[in-house]
């Protein structure tokens, strides 16, 4: 009897039916084991993912006051201490551009701070048919005093950065529910009192509201005391008769399938997610997510119905075996026919690339036939010509951010100067009025007997206010001119002759403005006779990058520290230049990395990356010199600057 023997083309086909009836089952159990579960972990995660949006919402609700507040201490801290100018200026902040939310707000001094004779002496403001409505009562010197108040005492240790929010409470004139942001005011590090503004809840509950409804659920809330915030209203009424709020623990009372959940969120620490069997207002089971906001301790809880969680891990689970299987018979199909050929060619186009890989060359890849491995092979070459714009386009961008590094840097010393400008001019004027003064006086004098007395006072008033004058504009004349030069040199490529102290002597009027604003100082140990014939703009240029980098990195959240530039010459005709810091140091695995463009380890909090880049180039291009870092963690840094008194001619392209 004949043996049947099967062709390979019969055993490929054989065999791939069976891999395919085996692949099938073992999607099904994959799917049904293991798919759907993770697509329901999934929705769980996704579920907490929503909370964040929503704490991020509300966070953005609260920020809007807590920047209110924060321009009302920073105006009341700044403002001089004339009642005229407070209700003036306040209640139009207050408004806030008529917001509704907005309840109200005050500033309120410590006993004495506004003025030494005034023992009470605060501003409050409530909105009141739409407008800012200013109320005194606070200032009643028989009353217990609004700085005995908890939201007034909570002020004094706070953070100045951040509100203190006080629990919710029915606001007494209005009975709408509210909560207070209270701010702390400050004058040269001393507490003076606090920034409050009421603001209303009602935009609180929209938000949770709508975020709960477009999840096809709900979502409530509750303070840090346990007092409800929001809940669905057609459930439950949560203001009592008597102005309070209801808490957590009573209404869990009367909706018992809840209390568990409510009593969870009362004690919350972080953030949790609980399966509820049956929820009485979706009438099915759901998933509640807990979460604690953290700006305010609230407990925040979004429900969401089960179904609405499961019905996509079933959905999908269907497609993703119909999917897959399909595609494992459309795949297996094409992979018996074209294997051997496409395994071929693959190999083919895989050797070209290792060949343009190893050779390091920009020759693109022969496409040969315009089939799948062609098409494959001119994908890569258009690849690497994307590429190729791609890093022209960096670079490009690159020096257009190196040139808006230095306008920054020259507009920093703009606001500086103009700052400090302001107390030689203001002394200037203040003399030329006391003159003026003196003049009239001495005017209407004239029309009775004078006698020496009178005009040798007149003369000595005369002489010391004119000699005031002459001071502070001589000081303004000499930062004007600093700065004019610093300016220009910045500002022009232009080659010059200049001696290193004035340069130095340059940079460090134009930066004690700034320096002034923190607690670090700048110490200059520069010799005079240190002649350059080289780029001036370039070189200041070099040494505000380096302050401005000990400012930002070397004295982080210090409050002390200071800088010293020094300056010795060499006997080569060179110059030694170093700028020293006591801070932080920079440790040993990032100095290798610290003149690397757009490299910082301030990303997000203003640090571009291209400062110490930007000195770099500056030093070892147009000043022709090197630069050398030195740092030991925790006791300072050194930048050391050698440079050539003659600088290296610039060679101009064109």
């Amino acid at each position: 009897m004949a043996r049947t023997v099967l062709m390979i083309r019969q055993q490929i086909n054989l065999g791939f039916a069976l891999v395919l009836v085996m692949a099938l089952l073992i999607i099904f159990v994959v799917v049904d084991l293991r798919v759907k579960p993770d697509l329901i972990q999934q929705q769980q995660q996704q579920l907490a993912v929503n909370q964040d949006r929503l704490i991020s919402l509300i966070s953005a609700k609260l920020g809007q006051t807590e920047l209110l507040a924060s321009t009302m201490a920073l105006a009341a801290s700044q403002l001089p201490k004339d009642e005229a100018l407070f209700k003036a200026l306040f209640p139009p902040i207050i408004n806030n551009r008529g917001d509704s939310v907005i309840a109200g707000g005050g500033i309120w001094p410590e006993p004495g701070a506004f003025t030494e004779e005034a023992q009470r002496r605060s501003f409050f403001w409530a909105r009141s048919a739409g407008n800012m409505r200013y109320l005194d009562d606070y200032n009643d010197p028989d009353g217990v005093g609004y700085h005995t108040q908890q939201w007034y005492q909570v002020g004094r240790n706070a953070p100045i950065d951040r509100c203190s929010w006080s629990k919710a409470y029915t606001d007494p004139f209005t009975d709408i529910p509210m909560v207070t942001c209270t701010l702390p005011m400050q004058e040269n590090g001393r507490f003076t009192g606090v920034a409050t503004v009421d603001m209303r809840l009602d935009g609180i509950k929209e938000i949770l509201a709508r975020y709960g409804s477009e999840h096809g659920g709900y979502a409530f809330a509750l303070d840090s005391t346990g007092q409800m915030l929001s809940f669905p209203l057609s459930e439950a009424q949560l203001e009592h008769s008597a102005g309070s709020l209801m808490t957590a623990r009573e209404l869990g009372q009367q909706l018992p399938w809840l209390s568990e959940i409510l009593n969870r969120a009362a004690d919350l620490q972080s953030s949790t997610l609980i399966a509820l069997r049956d929820d009485g207002i979706l009438g099915e089971a759901a998933y509640v997510n807990l979460v604690k906001h953290p700006q305010t301790g609230w407990r925040i809880g979004l429900v969401v119905p089960q179904s609405r969680m499961t019905a996509s891990a079933k959905s999908m689970g269907l497609f993703l075996m119909l999917a897959i299987g399909a595609l494992l018979v459309i795949v297996g199909i094409v992979a018996a026919i074209i294997s051997r050929n496409l395994l071929g060619l693959i190999k083919q186009t895989t050797q070209q690339i290792r060949e343009l890989i190893h050779g390091e060359t920009a020759q693109a890849l022969d496409t040969g036939a315009m089939n799948e491995i062609g098409e494959l092979r001119q994908a890569v070459n258009a690849y690497g010509d994307k590429l190729k714009s791609l890093l022209n386009h960096l670079e490009n961008v690159k020096d257009e951010l190196v040139q808006s590094e230095k306008l920054a840097s020259l507009g920093s010393l703009v606001s500086g100067i103009a700052h400090e400008l302001n107390t030689p001019i203001g002394n200037a004027m203040m003399s030329s009025t006391a003159i003026a003064d003196a003049k009239r006086h001495f005017s209407r004098q004239l029309s009775h007997q004078v006698t020496r007395n009178d005009l040798n006072n007149f003369i000595e008033d005369v002489g010391e206010g004119a000699e005031i004058i002459e001071r502070n504009m001589a000081r303004a004349a000499e930062l004007i001119g600093a700065f004019k030069q610093l300016a220009v040199d910045q500002e022009s490529a232009n080659r010059r002759e200049f001696d290193l102290y004035s340069l130095v002597k340059e940079v460090n009027l134009s930066m004690r403005p700034t320096l002034q604003r923190t607690p670090y100082r700048l110490d200059v140990d520069v010799p005079e006779g240190l002649h350059f014939d080289s780029y001036p703009g370039a070189l200041s240029q070099v040494l505000i990058n380096l302050i401005n980098n000990a400012v930002v990195h070397a004295f982080s959240e210090r409050s002390q520290g200071c800088i010293q530039i020094t300056a010795r010459a060499r006997p080569d005709d060179w110059v030694s230049l170093s700028v020293n810091d006591d801070g932080c140091g920079i440790p040993l695995e990032l100095q290798k990395h610290i003149f690397d463009p757009f490299y910082t380890t301030k990303l997000g909090q203003g640090g571009s990356g291209l400062g110490l880049h930007i000195t770099f180039n500056l030093i070892t291009g147009v000043l022709g010199g090197r630069i050398d870092v030195d740092s030991v963690e925790g006791r300072g840094s050194r930048f050391t600057i050698t440079l050539p008194k003659c600088a290296p001619r610039i060679v101009e392209s064109g």
